[in-house]
């Protein structure tokens, strides 16, 4: 059984963190060290334009000669560098500037891993959570848990290989997966479409393989944090945009550099879901935009069906790490219609068949139909958890809608989805689509990994290149 990293630290893991034991405080050289380099580094980070050592040291209250030491020792860590000098007219100085110092978010990766019973994609990404090199590979769904996972560890070594990075400077991992993740976020429950997955430790093997912290997490899990982090969530003006516009999807970056969403312009007009060019757009692909979203649930719409709940900024996982598992919720079969979308007899929605969306995004009346009922089925079976956690925002995952092509199918459920939960809710939430799209677990695990990191950066940043200076041994 795997055994979390005693050191790892997943802040976005929901689980609640130990409070410090109530002692005297005593803090030593070393800590003060540290303490002073994390407030540094912060600012370094954070500043606009990059600051100079005077900036810094009023920033940091520090002395002058303080912070030239520990610039020193970050710049010789490989966190931070000397920025280019450029005079007023973006030409190079002549003379000798003060030095201004910028963060190097190449001085260490993360590791996100989507996985997928037909699929394995990975994401090398800077600690500023851009892609650095993306890797997918098509694998057969009956494959083996501990085939899978070596199939794990060749696609982040062709990442890692592709972007010239070793093991060394890799310092957090996050493996996204579909079925049930213990509250430790360290091994899968339950994967009942991944033969043998759950009796493999995934988390320990790639943990071997990179000498790094790692953790699993449900993939809706994950999509709900990408959603919030660089989708539709992180743009708070979008929850109060009129409900006419709903269904509008802003384009966002995705890790694989493509735009997943398509524009008002690449689908049919449709007055029940065009937004007024008057609302304000979000950027959801811009950390700067908005706020995040702290209510929210997105709903994953794909082989299986799941849902990642956030509360108070936070992952709901419940006591078990079960939370949000909606495809075990027995819906309301379509009235008047035939058995061919599911049955309210069998828990969880099957998937939308591809042809149906292919019709309904085309305009067939049968076909729309067959979309409208799927949407007001997911409703009306999601109604009762809507009632209970009062979110601010609902999105839908759009992996049954992949092309620019069956856009239009995505706004037809989405406001037959939202026209009939209008009639069921106190308070209805705003709906929107996916940003992310296909890319949404792959982002958040992107998120959950990196936000391991951050604890590092904000606390003892100097102690993560260590490893690095020991020819590549883990630290």
């Amino acid at each position: 059984m795997a055994q979390p990293d005693p050191e790892a630290v997943w802040p976005l893991s929901g689980a609640a963190q130990p409070a410090a034991p109530s002692a005297p405080a005593v803090v030593a050289v070393a800590d003060l060290r540290a303490t002073n380099a994390a407030a540094v580094l912060a600012v370094v980070r954070s500043a606009d334009p990059h600051p100079r050592l005077s900036e810094l040291a009023r920033a940091t209250n520090l002395s002058r000669p303080t912070v030239e030491a520990i610039t020193e020792e970050l710049a010789d860590c490989g966190l931070i560098e000397v920025a280019p000098a450029l005079s007023a007219r973006g030409q190079r100085s002549p003379g000798r500037p003060a030095r201004r110092f910028r963060f190097r978010a190449h001085a260490g990766f993360v590791v996100g891993v989507d996985v997928r019973p037909r699929s394995l994609t990975v994401c090398l990404a800077d600690l500023d959570g851009e892609p650095v090199a993306v890797r997918r590979r098509r694998v057969r769904a009956d494959l083996t848990g501990a085939a899978r996972a070596r199939a794990v560890t060749e696609v982040i070594e062709e990442a890692m290989a592709e972007a010239g990075a070793d093991a060394a400077r890799v310092w957090a991992a996050t493996v996204g997966t579909p079925g049930l993740v213990d509250r430790a976020n360290a091994r899968v429950r339950q994967a009942d479409n991944l033969p043998t997955w759950a009796d493999t430790d995934i988390a320990g093997i790639l943990r071997d393989h990179l000498h790094c912290p790692v953790a699993v997490e449900n993939d809706a899990n994950l999509a709900a944090l990408g959603e919030q982090w660089r989708g539709v969530g992180r743009a708070s003006p979008a929850v109060r945009v009129e409900e006419e516009g709903a269904g509008e999807r802003p384009a966002a970056e995705s890790p694989s550099g493509g735009r997943r969403a398509t524009t008002a312009a690449e689908r049919p007009a449709d007055s029940s879901t065009r937004r007024q060019e008057e609302e304000p757009q979000p950027d959801p692909g811009r950390e700067s935009t908005g706020a995040m979203v702290d209510e929210m649930v997105f709903v994953l719409l794909g082989e299986r069906l799941g849902a990642g709940v956030i509360t108070g900024g936070r992952l709901l996982r419940g006591h078990h790490g079960a939370a949000g598992e909606i495809g075990f919720i027995r819906f309301p079969g379509p009235p008047g219609t035939s058995d061919s979308l599911g049955s309210p007899d069998t828990p969880g929605l099957e998937p939308l068949p591809a042809a149906v969306v292919t019709a309904a995004a085309a305009g067939e009346a049968d076909a729309v139909n067959a979309v409208e009922s799927y949407g007001r089925r997911l409703a009306e079976g999601i109604a009762p958890v809507l009632l209970a956690l009062d979110p601010a925002l609902v999105v839908i995952g759009t992996s049954q809608f992949p092309t620019p092509e069956t856009a239009a199918a995505a706004d037809i459920l989405l406001a037959a989805a939202r026209r009939h939960a209008h009639t069921l809710l106190v308070d209805p939430p705003h709906w929107q689509l996916s940003a992310l799209g296909d890319d949404g677990v792959l982002t958040g695990a992107v998120r959950f990994a990196l936000s391991s990191v951050e604890v590092v950066l904000r606390t003892r940043p100097t102690s993560l290149v260590a490893r690095v200076r020991q020819d590549g041994a883990p630290g």
